[in-house]
């Protein structure tokens, strides 16, 4: 069999089932693929050649015997360095952290290798989360898979760019703010941040615990809904776990589904399309017509507190991340790199009454986002303002000013759907002149991933068949 891990989950089960493939080849390859692009990309901090290959062979071994898992059996796949796994160093991406070896697995983890996944590697990421664009101070920079010398978004920098440069089938990242999308976005994949407590956080160390999600990097929609179906579900090792019945995700790509009569979708001008970048709006707003021609009706939303929740937000990232680096912070100090210390430090000064009240008024906004959504099916949105910049770019040129691209409320559009918990999905949606994606983002209501999976899969559909059209 020739080249195999540029293909999607989707083809290698299928050939994989039909023992086409082995998994021992398809890990192989995978581990070729990372030593050809590690030297330019750095997407890992840890490679599991060794353990990847022993899997391999078991699994190639259960296969042969006719004990098939189901499409992630044999598939190899990357998780962000966040995650825990069991006698495996976990660095969180810092100094800090890294002779930490756990002795137990995140429960994504446990559920992926049930499953029958092979982990081949723990990804790079913007230190203990807390940022956009994975230029990592200890471990290095993380280089985006259309030119290494630009970011790949962050947090979750190392999984969109091993998915996107296919030095791993799929990945596993982490969205406090945006962290799963942006990357996605930058990087030309697909990434879902699922609804808060869809997935289980156990076993994945916090940035923000009341915003944190945890959700898969992958190639296409369809790859992700199977991703999904397997880490989603109660988890009694995690309260914050919703018991909300996971449902079949795969029946959003039933034929019938590539149409979206009847479906009304909202874009929101306000915030979402303020001082974006020209080649981001337009292939966004390009976008918006392709779903008009799918039969979705479009329609103009107004979220009124939608700016002043950002400010909230960051009142509750602030101080749940230095809840859980105030002890780090005094015994390593010297050990965190300046750009993420010099975030932590300004919560310990976030007062006790700030922060219930942002909380506060989190749910007086979440409820004001559900009323939107008595008139609307889904929201579409850039995922970015902003393409890829190079690493240690220090100002863009942004609607005639230069701005610092670092700021989160510049490179992001994520953040709403922390804030409020709803599922939220980033495609690729074009280019730009340089050849840099562009990713649109798909929110629907509290646990109706299916709906999000639909509309994206038939943008997929309907924006393969233009692209056809016009090579035609």
């Amino acid at each position: 069999m020739g080249k195999l891990i540029g293909n999607t989950i989707k083809d290698l089960a299928a050939l994989i089932q039909k023992r086409e493939i082995s998994p021992v080849e398809l890990v192989d390859q995978t581990l070729e693929r990372i030593e050809e692009t590690e030297p330019s990309i750095n997407a890992y901090i840890t490679v599991l050649a060794d353990e990847a290959k022993e899997e391999a062979k078991q699994a190639e071994k259960e296969i042969m015997d006719g004990n098939y898992r189901g499409v992630l059996h044999g598939i190899p796949y990357s998780a962000k360095d966040l995650y825990t796994t069991k006698g495996i160093v976990t660095t969180a991406g810092s100094k800090v952290l890294r002779d930490y070896i756990p002795d137990y697995d995140a429960t994504a983890i446990e559920r992926l290798r049930k499953a029958g996944a092979i982990l081949v590697g723990k990804n790079n990421l913007h230190e203990f989360a807390y940022g956009g664009t994975n230029e990592n101070e200890y471990f290095g920079p993380t280089g985006n898979p259309v030119n290494s010398d630009y970011i790949p978004g962050g947090s979750s920098g190392g999984s969109g760019a091993s998915v996107g440069v296919s030095s791993s089938i799929f990945s596993l990242g982490t969205d406090t703010g945006g962290s799963i999308r942006m990357p996605a976005a930058l990087c030309g994949v697909v990434g879902i941040k699922p609804t808060y407590g869809r997935v289980s956080r156990y076993g994945v160390l916090p940035l923000s615990s009341s915003l944190d999600h945890a959700g898969p990097l992958t190639k296409t929609t369809w790859d992700a809904a199977a991703v999904l179906s397997v880490i989603a579900g109660f988890d009694p090792h995690d309260p914050t776990s919703s018991k909300e019945e996971v449902p079949n995700y795969f029946e959003a790509f039933d034929e019938e589904n590539l149409s979206l009569e009847g479906l009304t979708i909202g874009i929101c001008e306000k915030y979402y399309f303020e001082n974006l970048d020209p080649e981001v709006e337009k292939s966004v707003r390009d976008s918006i017509e392709v779903f008009k021609k799918m039969g979705a009706n479009i329609v103009e939303i107004d979220i009124p507190s939608i700016v002043e929740a950002t400010y909230y937000q960051m009142i509750i990232t602030a101080s749940e991340a230095y809840s859980y680096h105030a002890d780090f912070l005094k015994e390593k100090y010297e050990d965190y790199g300046l750009n993420v210390r010099t975030r932590l430090e300004p919560g310990q000064f976030t007062p006790a009454w700030a922060y219930i009240q942002a909380q506060r008024l989190r749910e007086t906004m979440r409820r004001e986002w559900l009323e939107v959504y008595k008139t609307i099916d889904l929201l579409i949105a850039p995922t970015t303002a902003i393409p890829a910049f190079p690493i240690n770019c220090k100002s863009i040129n942004l609607g005639g000013k230069d701005v610092n691209p670092r700021d989160l409320g510049i490179l992001s559009r994520t953040s709403p759907s922390n804030f409020n918990g709803f599922p939220s999905i980033s495609v690729p949606c074009g280019v730009t002149a340089a050849g840099l994606p562009i990713g649109l983002q798909i929110q629907g209501r509290p646990f109706e991933e299916g709906l999000v999976f639909r509309a994206a899969n038939a943008y997929e559909h309907s924006s393969m068949l233009v692209g056809t059209e016009e090579n035609a």
